[in-house]
């Protein structure tokens, strides 16, 4: 069995460590350099699921691509 993490718990652990997450801290902390993805493929991909997580109550945006961690989000991080 693997123990490499989804991208979701990758995410909620980036945004536990920050007040808040956008474009440039979530490549920092995934370690996603701009020559390996551009931002649309970033977009589309790694935002996507920041915006899924807003949907589940997990993240809150906070502005245009900037999103804060929730309560609730917290304590998936501990749980995980």
């Amino acid at each position: 069995m693997s123990n490499k993490k989804t991208m979701k718990a990758r995410i909620l652990n980036a945004a536990s460590k920050e007040t808040s997450i956008r474009n440039t801290n979530l490549r920092r902390r995934l370690r996603i350099p701009g020559t390996e993805m551009d931002n649309v493929s970033f977009n589309n991909s790694i935002l996507r699921t920041a915006r899924f997580l807003m949907e589940d109550g997990l993240l809150k945006r906070v502005a245009r691509g900037e999103y804060a961690i929730t309560k609730r989000g917290m304590k998936a991080v501990n749980s995980l």
